[in-house]
């Protein structure tokens, strides 16, 4: 993204804001103690982490009404939301045009919570007169400030916006300590309640294997082919490994990143079905994931539910979450990996990374930050 198209980017929010404060609308009046809700969902980026995260948001909460406003590429899979959710609603092209369509959905829908996932449906909600302040729920699902494939220019256009934005803020539902940490520093006194991803119930994990079972190791990533997820790290890492582990991305994206991880002898099995996508990987050794930044990672903590270890890069959020032996370089993530062939070093990671990481995140927790959050914004005691 060009600096100018920032620095407008900014200059909208900061006119949007301007608004607001001349037309200073109250908000409904609060909901009762235990009284159902209804909860309107709004992403941009619907797919792989932010889809799981909703449909994860959604079963916590089964006694609210949930509608979800989207934009839907074709090539992302869903995940039954006609079975979960009242309704769905799909956003129109244009960043005006999906304001005007967050205006559309919150008068005809009415909801007590105006629940905004990743950054760019936060700047739509927020940027939206007609929803009260009050009423907005943001998670970013990883600040966009924190990309590591832009400019730093980009990165601080994107952190002021959200600084200015932060204001227009009800509650910050943060997935991370870190999102939660980023959270509280753009703006003093800004509420936020860490409510954690889920280690997910998984298809049980193939039994541990005995030695000559079959020979090497099979190393998984699952996501999105994107710049976020760094593919070139992941190919580089099976290039430095030895030729008995067998390399597999499950999931699809960019066509040029895809063949860079086709090159390296990575096998991509293109978007599977939720069920097809947790089978395969219960089927692997090993869990391996290499993304540049990120907010609180499924993908690793389904790992987890199918009694994988784990080999991650060492970025902030996983630090925050506790993520243990995080490596530094591809060379390094390929010596890890092969190190995961004893069995006896396979077991030991197993239990540590569920140590560090299943107890904080179950789904009656996050059932109850997120009824924590939404009480916060409906004024409910």
């Amino acid at each position: 993204m060009a600096v100018s198209t920032v620095n407008s980017f900014i200059t909208r929010v900061t006119e949007v804001l301007v608004g607001l404060d001349a037309v200073k609308r109250p908000a409904p009046g609060g909901t009762r103690p235990g009284q159902a809700v209804r909860v309107l969902h709004v992403t941009e980026c619907w797919g792989s982490g932010v889809a799981s995260a909703v449909h994860a948001y959604v079963e916590a909460t089964p006694d609210h009404e949930h509608w979800l406003l989207m934009a839907h590429d074709a090539a992302d899979p869903l995940l039954g939301e006609d079975r979960l959710l009242k309704g769905v609603r799909v956003f129109s092209d244009g960043h005006l045009a999906r304001i005007r369509d967050v205006a559309a959905a919150y008068r005809e829908i009415r909801p007590d919570v105006v629940h905004a996932h990743s950054s760019y449906a936060g700047f739509y909600v927020r940027s939206c007169p007609p929803v009260p302040t009050g009423r907005i729920v943001y998670s970013p699902h990883c600040y966009a400030f924190e990309r590591t494939d832009v400019a730093l220019p980009v990165r601080y256009g994107f952190r002021l916006a959200e600084t200015l934005l932060a204001s227009r803020t009800g509650v910050v539902a943060a997935v991370s300590p870190r999102e939660a940490e980023l959270a509280a520093r753009l703006r003093g006194g800004q509420r936020v309640v860490y409510v954690p991803n889920v280690v997910p119930e998984t298809p049980a994990a193939v039994e541990p294997r005995e030695p000559g079972d079959r020979p090497g190791l099979v190393a998984v990533s699952v996501g999105r082919v994107c710049a976020q997820k760094d593919p070139a790290f992941f190919a580089a890492a099976a290039r430095a490994s030895d030729e008995s582990v067998r390399w597999v991305w499950i999931g699809d994206g960019d066509p040029a990143l895809r063949r860079v991880l086709q090159d390296a002898g990575v096998v991509v099995t293109g978007w599977l079905a939720r069920e097809e996508a947790l089978a395969l990987l219960g089927t692997a050794d090993v869990y391996v994931h290499t993304a540049s930044w990120e907010g609180a990672p499924i993908s690793v903590l389904e790992a987890v539910g199918a009694g994988l270890p784990v080999v991650a890069r060492d970025i902030p959020a996983l630090r925050s979450l506790g993520v243990p032996d995080l490596v530094t370089t591809p060379a390094g993530c390929a010596r890890a990996v092969a190190d995961l062939g004893d069995r006896p070093r396979r077991e030991e990671a197993v239990r540590r990374l569920a140590g560090a990481l299943a107890g904080q995140h179950t789904s009656g927790l996050q059932a109850d930050r997120l009824a924590h959050a939404y009480t916060l914004v409906t004024g409910a005691a």
